[in-house]
């Protein structure tokens, strides 16, 4: 025998590296994947992603343009999705439509929420129309633009303002509301409006104008002394037991007692003096609207995100510009940030409690992770290259979108010839880690620990990370480790191979060995009803097991504690790759790799990369 050393082993027990794609793959780190799809990294160790089930309806094929999440002013959500031409919200068991119109099929709207003192909003804006949706009434949605008052294009909400850009008629120009204030300036209280002795009607404030809105009602029954107060949730309660209704932005009531009485309230008008208000005066005055021009290179702003320093960094195709306005609001600061900054799409940013997180693709050729973060030392606004051992140009970015989840930030695109977005990209900042998903969508928004998503082929929205299946079917998924030379360069054999983790009864998963490039070949099997399995190891798995937390309600299964080994006679080879392929439905994870054995050999070159003799 040519023996030359003695036999060891090697274990990788933390795999917390992602993919890297960019090196090569023998020198990438131990416990990294060079190629993965539908594997995360979850706390050390490698996790099938989860499921992917319907919210609701599925939809036929078409395009969604956003989803968002409002919020009542209990706390509890209402989710609304642009599906086709309308603006839909879930009910607790489907889609409904909240009955605004002037949207194309094919345009993208933004969200913003805004809370008060007059109540919960979500406004909705694009090209198309610009509407006030009262959370706790979204079947009842407010028209609320106005030539002389507003405009038409893209929105956030910050500190009681709006920002506005991509106007069809100013695509390099940043808008300011008024400041909402509040109070009297704008809040007009109403006091003893007649109830007729009926059980239904109309407050007065409505027929004044269409975009009004009321709060705070308060219902007195003459007769009795019965009051019945608003709950701001749409509901009115009396304290003798009579109960009623208010649609705030019709102002239609209902009441279980027909008697006569009076209504107290009061209402807003948010395109005066309000949030979806722009005039200004002349000069202007602090609190008012505002217009900054944004013209360096001629080409929109984008997007516009909020700073870690409270600016307004308005991006742009190939250039940048930062909006900082002082806090008397007489001033502001409007300059080019950067000329090296870029987006490819408008969604491809997103503002973060670590900073602003956008595609930088000013260089087409090399597309980065980009994170503008506060220097610690100097307090400035910098920016900082993420994931630089992941390949973004391996995806096609022209309508790349940003979302969050937990600990991670999801990346929507496209892989490279398809006419849809169908990759998500999980990047951890904190963990550097990227994970590629083979699922489709457009847009996502978190609810508790759920994750929803808008798709992008159909007019549906997806739960996804949830459960152990793919809409019935097994998740097609596979990862692939590093090409290992197992600490030497020397040509060495292996007689076992050692796997560790947690694995469902009704999973199976195929292990493939690639042998000096030569390919993959099965090599075994991890079967979650093998007799390696202790079924007294056993963990509870939520159905949403990716998110940071389990809550309540969730279905539970448990998964087991595997230790296996599978007998391997390799042959003589320089390096060695991995592969694991789930074919059941079921969870399954690793956190322990040994290769068992290795008897190293004479330092010569691979067998199938020696010159031949003639």
């Amino acid at each position: 025998m040519d023996k030359t050393g003695n036999l060891f082993n090697k274990t990788v027990k933390l795999f917390n590296k992602g993919t890297h794609n960019v090196s090569d793959p023998e020198i990438i780190p131990d416990g990294a994947a060079k190629d993965s799809l539908n594997f995360v990294n979850k706390d050390g160790k490698v996790v099938l992603i989860g499921g992917r089930k319907s919210l609701g309806s599925e939809g036929v094929l078409g395009t969604t343009g956003g989803i968002w999440k409002g919020y009542k002013v209990d706390g509890t959500t209402v989710l609304y999705c642009k599906m086709g031409e309308s603006i839909m919200y879930f009910d607790g068991s489907d889609w409904k439509d909240t009955g605004i119109t002037g949207f194309s099929s094919t345009e993208d709207v933004t969200f913003a929420n805004y809370s008060s003192l007059a109540g919960a909003f979500t406004f909705v804006s694009g090209l198309g129309g610009y509407w006030k949706l009262i959370n706790a009434v979204p079947e009842s949605p407010i028209n609320i633009y106005n030539a002389s008052k507003n405009f038409k294009g893209y929105i956030l909400i910050d500190r009681g303002r709006t920002l506005l850009w991509n106007r069809d008629k100013d695509k390099t120009g940043i808008y300011g509301s008024w400041i909402d204030r509040q109070n009297s300036t704008v809040y007009t209280t109403v006091t003893g409006e007649a109830k007729a002795a009926s059980g239904s009607g109309t407050l007065a404030f409505k027929a004044g104008g269409a975009t009004r809105s009321c709060f705070a009602v308060t219902m007195t029954i003459t007769d009795t002394g019965e009051v019945l107060t608003d709950n701001y949730l749409g509901v009115l309660t009396g304290n003798m037991g009579s109960t009623g209704t208010i649609d705030y932005a019709t102002g239609a009531w209902t009441c279980t007692s027909t008697a006569a009485g009076t209504i107290n309230y009061q209402w807003e008008d948010s395109t005066v003096k309000g949030v979806a208000d722009f005039s200004k005066s002349s000069p202007r005055r602090a609190g008012e609207g505002f217009q900054f021009p944004q013209d360096e290179g001629g080409d929109a702003i984008l997007k516009v995100e909020v700073g870690q320093d409270g600016a307004y960094y308005s991006l742009k195709k190939e250039s940048s510009y930062r909006l900082e306005i002082d806090d008397d609001d007489t001033n502001a600061t409007n300059e080019i940030y950067s000329k090296d900054m870029g987006l490819p799409y408008w969604r491809a940013s997103l503002s973060s409690n670590k900073g602003i997180v956008f595609m930088n693709t000013s260089n087409p050729t090399n597309p980065e992770m980009t994170l503008l973060r506060r220097n610690k030392v100097s307090l400035e606004i910098e920016p900082v290259v993420l994931f630089s051992h992941f390949d973004f140009n391996k995806f096609d970015l022209d309508e790349c979108s940003f979302g969050q989840y937990d600990r991670w930030i999801l990346v929507f695109c496209k892989s490279k010839g398809a006419e849809n977005n169908n990759r998500i990209l999980l990047c951890n900042v904190d963990e550097k880690t990227v994970s590629e998903i083979a699922y489709t969508g457009k847009t996502s928004v978190q609810d508790d620990n759920k994750l929803y998503i808008a798709d992008s082929l159909t007019l549906s929205v997806y739960e996804i990370f949830s459960g152990f299946d793919d809409l019935g079917l097994p998740i097609s998924a596979y990862w692939e480790s590093k090409d290992d030379l197992l600490n030497t360069e020397d040509l060495k054999k292996i007689r076992r191979l050692r796997f560790k983790g947690l694995i469902d009864p009704d999973q199976t998963v195929d292990v493939f060995v690639d042998i000096d490039s030569g390919g993959y070949q099965k090599v075994g099997e991890i079967r979650g009803d093998g007799t390696y399995v202790n079924y007294n190891e056993t963990q509870a798995i939520g159905s949403n097991f990716i998110g940071e937390s389990q809550i309540g309600g969730d279905d539970i299964t448990n998964a087991y504690g595997y230790y296996m080994e599978i007998k391997f006679n390799s042959g003589k080879f320089r390096k060695i790759s991995l592969k694991f392929v789930p074919t059941g439905i079921g969870y399954f994870d690793f956190n322990l790799i040994t290769f068992w054995n290795i008897l190293p050999f004479e330092g010569r070159i691979p067998k199938s990369y020696r010159t031949k003799k003639i």
